[in-house]
Parts: structure tokens; sequence; C-alpha cells
């Protein structure tokens, strides 16, 4: 088991370089003065610095489960630094995929699992599958895993993957006469009975996002289909896909419109909303509902037949790093695939980790609502 938080020494900050200030969008005269920092060889006090940007790291839950991962992977490996920093999650992947273009790539690297596929197809990920071959990820790991192979080649382990989960306020709805639904016409029938005086019985993303793809994509493999079939061609017109198309139709009936996901968790959490379908990390942002609100809050399986789900994050070795950081990024991420580490995951997120088994009785005791998201 790994450290508590609160024994984490600070992270080194010794490696700063052009690279980095400009990736953090800072002046140009402001990155050249801070260059002399650290070694253009990405080497600082005679240890080798792994870069590693990440959008978690100002995330006030994820960010705790690394540092603390890296602090037991310094120990470890005490001649390495890894240098720990955030970027907005918003440019993230553009500014990745600037640098990756410009050969320019950092040590440790951190994606969205929906853009692994792309960036190994570009052929800027290392191959995994001989290393994963000498540890047990394939055997323990949810079978999600799969999101990371392209052409038969694994390129990534995945660090998050997981089921849709119904948030509700029982307060709005036990308003309305309705109950926690189990099906989806009973969210539906829910959701109409709330509906009216600014208050809405579903919340979703209603202004033009990648997030309506996802949202409708839900619904319709909660009702047994798929929008495409593994040959690449399309099954949208299929009896199971129209069904929950008809069923997303139904429900956006309900919501508010011109909205980004955003918008709605604050409606949700301000008590404008009833229920909405999101991940398992939707519920630590429940702590920022207003006090009047918060009691009301609680979390239910799906209301679906087929549960939906989807990967979150994953992490990478990317191509071209020298053999030596190649080595040395891979023991990073088989230390985070441990029992130990995948166990740690799950007390410090609140998220169900990847390896099956990593649910404690610990945890369950702190947050019940884990044996529902494992």
């Amino acid at each position: 088991m790994g450290p508590r938080h609160g024994d984490v020494p600070p992270l080194p900050r010794t490696r700063v370089t052009r690279r980095r200030a400009l990736t953090l969008g800072l002046a140009a005269a402001a990155g050249a003065a801070l260059a002399g920092c650290a070694r253009e060889d990405g080497t600082a006090n005679g240890r080798t610095v792994l870069e590693f940007p990440s959008w978690q790291a100002g995330d006030s839950t994820f960010s705790l489960w690394w540092k603390e991962l890296i602090a037991a992977f310094r120990k470890q490996r005490p001649d390495i630094d890894v240098d720990f920093y955030g970027l907005p999650f918003d440019s993230y992947v553009d500014q990745l995929t600037i640098r990756f273009a410009a050969n320019d790539r950092p040590d440790i690297l951190h994606l969205p699992a929906r853009n692994a596929a792309e960036f190994a197809g570009r052929g800027w990920l290392a191959p995994l599958e001989d290393r994963l071959r000498g540890t047990d990820v394939e055997s323990t790991w949810t079978p999600l895993q799969e999101e990371m192979a392209l052409d038969g080649k694994d390129y990534g382990v995945l660090l998050l993957g997981y089921g849709y989960c119904l948030y509700y306020n029982e307060e709005l709805l036990r308003s309305a006469g309705a109950r926690v639904p189990t099906t989806v016409d009973e969210m539906v029938t829910a959701a109409e009975a709330v509906t009216g005086k600014g208050v809405y019985g579903f919340g979703a993303t209603t202004a033009p996002n990648p997030d309506n793809y996802t949202e409708l994509a839900a619904f319709v493999v909660g009702a047994g289909g798929a929008l495409s079939r593994d040959d690449g061609t399309f099954s949208a017109d299929s009896d199971a896909a129209v069904e929950g198309m008809e069923q997303y139709r139904r429900a956006l009936a309900h919501a508010p419109r011109g909205i980004q996901s955003q918008q709605r968790n604050e409606l949700f959490l301000t008590g404008k909303i009833a229920m909405l379908l999101d991940g398992p990390f939707f519920l630590n942002e429940l702590a920022d509902a207003s006090a009047r609100v918060r009691p009301a809050l609680s979390v239910a399986r799906a209301p679906f037949s087929r549960v939906p789900g989807g990967v979150s994050n994953s992490i990478h070795i990317p191509a071209g790093l020298d053999a030596r950081r190649t080595q040395a990024v891979w023991e990073f991420i088989a230390l985070a695939t441990t029992p130990a580490w995948q166990r740690r995951y799950v007390e410090l997120t609140v998220n169900p980790a990847p390896r099956r088994g990593s649910l404690t009785a610990r945890a369950v005791a702190r947050t019940p609502e884990l044996e529902l998201f494992q």
C-alpha cells in the first residue's frame, strides 16, 4: 500500500525547458530564462528527468494518486525524477499533437483513451504487447483494455474504464410522485412529471459538442444496439439502434436547451435537473452541491437492460525514446498496474480500477457507491 498523501514530499521542479515553457503558453522571454534550469538532454543534478504533462495534475482527486505513485517510483528509481505538471484539458490533445508532429515528445504520455488509436495510427506510440506478456495485465484487466489495441498490437494501458450510472435528485422525483427509475420508459415518464417551472427532468448536452454522440451512443447501446459493426459498416438502422435513438429523443424533450456538459452538471447540483447519466467520476462533484440540495442527490444503476460504458484515459510510451528512457517509463507504468497501486487508485479517486479485485472493504466502508461502480 502506498504512503498517505500527506507523506508525499514536494515534487522536484528541476526540468523547466523551452519546450515546456512553450507548451504552457509562457512568454518567449520567460521560457528562455527558465531554460537554464535543466539541460536539454533531459537530466538535472545527475538524474534523468522524465517529462510528464497531464490534465489531471491540477485535478483535486486524480492528482493525489499520481503524486503518491510518483513518490513511490522515486524511491524505486532514485536516479530518476518525474516532472509532473498540468495542461488544460480543452487544448491538451492539440498541444500534444503539435509536439509529436514536430518530433518533440514528452516521456510519459497520458492520453484521453479515445485519442489513443489516432496516436498509435500515426506511429507515435511504442507497442507494449511484448512487455505486457511479462505481466498479469492481460488476465486481470477490464476487457475494455482492448481499446488500446490497433492491428493486433497493444499500445497502452487503460487507466479507467467505466459504466454509466444514473444520478438523481430524490426530492425532485418524490415531489413529482415519481420513483427512482429502473427502465428507460420509467425514466422518461419521471422526467416528464418533473419538468416545469424552471426545473427539468433530464440533463443532457444539448449544444453542439462531441458529447452529443457519446450520449446518443449510450442510449443505443443501452437498448442492445450499435451504430456500427466490427467491419466498419453502419448499423444505425437496426431495430435496437432505432429504439435507442427514439429513447434518447424522448429524454431530450425534458432537458434544458443549448447547454454543454458543465452547465448540465451545474444545473443538477443546484437542484434544477432531476436526473442525468454519467460515469463514476461525477460522484466527486456532488460535494460541490449547495447545502440544501446535497442531501437529496444520489446514484443508482443506469436504467438500461445493457449498461453502456466508456473508456476515460490511458498511459503510453512514446515511440522514439532511447532505450534507457523507454525502460524507465515502462517501470513507471508497471508500478501503476500492481495490485497495491490499483487498490490505492480506488481509495483515492473513488473510481473503479481496471484491475480485477481492487475494491477493498475499507474503500467500500468509506464510499458505498464503489460497489455499484466497480
